[in-house]
């Protein structure tokens, strides 16, 4: 048993146990703790001159005193420095109450620290104060670590700890890139854009496929596909996105409010696929107020495994996973031939 998988589920307060499992992996696996602390500090550690950096103690959700901070973790090293580290998978920075509601490393900044360490599972940087900050612990290049930075030092079979992180990092997309995908949202708009106008033209088989099941099929973004009005279909619209890095989403709408019953259609399909996956049911805005949605998560590694290198067999890997989900959705009567 996975017990960081297995447990992620149990709490909505997901940040604070990928923390926490995090710091343990640090608190017993000396190889994790070396090769983490080299990744993060070495370069800032000798940029300002200390010794070289080796990880004494570890804390989690640590109280400031006079303070409205409480950062994920925080690492003091055996040279007295200290370093506090803030922890984001999808979530924006959030904002402090009235005497100070400066967004959180904004106000980090400001505490008796030596280093401030962020890591986000996608890329949105920081203000530009936060980034010129002396303390502030920047990856060379790049505005802030990602969790993916972190998945070649979970080496399989140093540690039980080590390896559920892998399994979980890979269930999360928390990996590099997919060789025969790219960057589609990482720091190079060109190469970006690139890999957008690329991959979109895998989704040809989806499309025909999603248009025969009765859907009008729109796009957004390039990569992401918009499927709406379709009369024999449990779901007003269908989201489909592999723009994150760390996801790749199928977020459905169901008809007045059905969700439970689309819910039960997508779980009994996703048994069957050869994919691990996530189904979570969520609320979102939308124009005309908040409505409750069906999420269904995985990553695109997963989906298109890492033999899927030239684009038919790409393709095919899209079409095998999406169509299913589709047809789950198909109303009784219409189910396996669309309604046509």
């Amino acid at each position: 048993m996975n017990l960081f998988w297995s447990t992620r589920i149990l709490t909505d307060a997901r940040e604070d146990h990928l923390t926490e499992f995090i710091a343990a992996a640090l608190k017993y696996c000396q190889s994790f703790r070396s090769a983490y602390t080299a990744l993060i500090l070495a370069g800032f550690a000798k940029e300002r001159g200390w010794p070289e950096p080796e990880v004494l103690e570890i804390a989690t959700q640590v109280t400031f005193p006079d303070s409205t901070c409480r950062p994920d973790m925080v690492l003091t090293l055996k040279d007295g420095h200290v370093v506090v580290c803030e922890h984001k998978l999808d979530a924006l920075e959030t904002a402090g109450p009235d005497r100070d509601p400066r967004t959180q490393l904004n106000r980090y900044l400001d505490l008796p620290i030596d280093g401030l360490v962020y890591v986000r599972s996608d890329w949105k940087p920081p203000a530009s104060e936060v980034l010129e900050h002396e303390k502030y612990v920047r990856p060379v290049g790049y505005a802030h670590f990602l969790w993916r930075d972190f998945f070649p030092l979970l080496a399989s079979g140093d540690h039980l700890l080590l390896d559920w992180l892998r399994d979980g990092f890979e269930r999360l997309g928390f990996t590099p890139p997919h060789a025969g995908v790219g960057e589609m949202d990482g720091t190079d708009a060109s190469e970006n854009a690139r890999n957008r106008t690329n991959f979109a033209k895998l989704w040809g088989p989806v499309r025909s496929e999603s248009c025969r099941l009765g859907w009008n099929v729109g796009s957004g973004s390039i990569v992401e596909l918009y499927l709406s009005e379709n009369s024999f279909s449990t779901a007003s619209d269908v989201f489909i996105s592999p723009m994150k890095v760390a996801r790749f989403l199928v977020r459905v709408t169901p008809r007045r409010e059905n969700v439970e019953e689309v819910e039960r259609r997508l779980r009994n399909v996703v048994a069957s696929l050869p994919v691990r996956i996530e189904i979570v049911i969520a609320t979102v805005p939308r124009k005309h107020g908040r409505v409750r949605v069906v999420n269904v998560v995985s990553t695109l590694r997963e989906v298109l495994g890492d033999d899927a290198m030239d684009p038919p067999n790409m393709e095919r890997k899209l079409l095998d996973y999406v169509t299913p989900l589709l047809q789950a959705l198909q109303t009784k009567e219409t189910k396996g031939d669309g309604g046509n």
